[in-house]
């Protein structure tokens, strides 16, 4: 009998308005941009969500190292002449995708804060299902025109079959399924929705997406697995089936993404070229950064200092914050992980961060909405710590049984 859990029961009235909080966060992160009403207010509101449930106690001296850091080299940033905005912008952000794990503990309705995130996924699968169906390039192509003009995203098609929807919004579709997937036996609203958002993962047409969703099955079966070995086994040789039956599908895909210096991993190569360059001619750039908010210096194959967000967004974080910056805030972020969620929790949470790894949707708005969601959904419970049982005085000679 599958045992009910917190998501399951009644959700008090003040839990229930966290809950509505987050839906508004995961609809503001799917749809701000698709309303120019809504557009620029998903990072206020994930914002305002963590300093409401704020809690302040005795763990947060693990962020004072950061916060003394991040500080720093605000006022360095400054100093040296950067745009503000972008200064205040990375610091908020950088201490926000902290604190979202000292939030106040509460009970949410996943339901209800995963809403739009379920929308996002049927979306996206409805749209690559339907115009693989109908086959039609004139469609397409219009509907690609519309999508590029309204600055939604991309679709395109190499075959005319399988689409990949690509849309602003997508990044939470991994951090969808694996919630799901852990949460798969506790109701019919996470079975559909593991189903759906797995669609949702491949029809994003994300390598990295899907790289990700495979690791989560693997790990969540790995009991089953080492049980059934036969089975695993058999698991294997389909995978390796299959990599020969559509080798001509994945070989395609991995040239297209290698082809040409303004491939996708042409563009992440400049990428590391550049950062390589930087920190040739500022080695004080490797070690402390070039400053929260510095903008990315320029490559051969776009000028990166015009964006907020480039594709290896942790690299652009690595030249603000130095390696001795990177490697404190990585530090605080694994202690808080590990003070704050299950071991599910904790799987789910660095599964989410390998899916942003390569994209620019990681260290954002993204980060600090899952991280909160994980906190309620996956918290880490202590075990009650079973009280010392006093031994009793040995009895008194008078109390002793007479012997015969």
């Amino acid at each position: 009998m599958l045992q009910r859990t917190l998501t399951a029961q009644p959700v008090p009235r003040n839990s229930l308005l966290l809950s509505i909080g987050l839906f508004v966060a995961t609809f503001l992160l799917t749809r701000q941009t698709q309303v120019d009403a809504l557009n620029g207010l998903g990072a206020p509101w994930a914002l305002l969500i963590t300093i409401a449930y704020l809690r302040v106690d005795s763990s947060w001296q693990l962020m004072i190292p950061m916060l003394v850091y991040a500080s720093t080299s605000l006022v360095a940033s400054l100093a040296a002449g950067h745009e503000a905005g972008n200064v205040l912008r990375f610091y908020v952000i950088t201490i926000g995708t902290l604190l979202a794990f000292w939030v106040r503990p509460r009970r949410i309705s996943a339901g209800v804060a995963l809403l739009p995130l379920v929308f996002q996924a049927m979306i996206v699968s409805g749209v690559s299902l339907y115009l693989g169906y109908a086959r039609d390039d004139d469609l397409a192509a219009g509907v690609r025109t519309y999508i590029l003009s309204t600055d939604w995203g991309d679709i395109y098609s190499f075959d005319g079959i399988y689409y990949r929807v690509q849309l602003i919004g997508n990044a939470l579709l991994p951090f969808l399924f694996l919630v799901a997937l852990w949460k798969y036996r506790e109701g019919r609203f996470f079975r559909w929705v593991t189903y759906i958002s797995f669609i949702g993962v491949i029809a994003a047409g994300n390598l990295t997406y899907s790289i990700v969703i495979a690791l989560g099955i693997l790990i969540h079966a790995r009991v089953w697995l080492r049980r059934h070995v036969i089975k695993w086994f058999a698991l294997i040789a389909a995978v390796c089936i299959g990599t020969v039956a559509f080798w001509g599908d994945i070989d395609e895909i991995v040239t297209r993404k290698f082809d040409g210096s303004d491939s996708s991993m042409g563009i992440r190569f400049d990428q590391v070229d550049v950062a390589i360059r930087a920190w040739e001619e500022s080695p004080a750039i490797l070690v402390v950064g070039a400053g929260l908010g510095a903008p990315y210096p320029n490559g051969k194959e776009r000028d990166y200092s015009q964006y907020q967000y480039i594709e290896l967004q942790a690299l652009y974080l690595l030249i603000q914050l130095g390696l001795v910056g990177m490697l404190i805030y990585v530090a605080t972020m694994i202690l808080a992980a590990r003070s704050f969620l299950s071991p599910d929790g904790r799987i789910i949470f660095w599964l989410y961060v390998l899916s942003g790894a390569t994209n620019p949707t990681i260290f954002d708005t993204n980060q600090i909405v899952a991280t909160i969601i994980l906190f309620y959904l996956f918290p880490k419970t202590t075990k009650p710590t079973k009280r010392a049982v006093k031994p009793s005085a040995p009895p008194r000679r008078s109390q002793l049984p007479l012997m015969s």
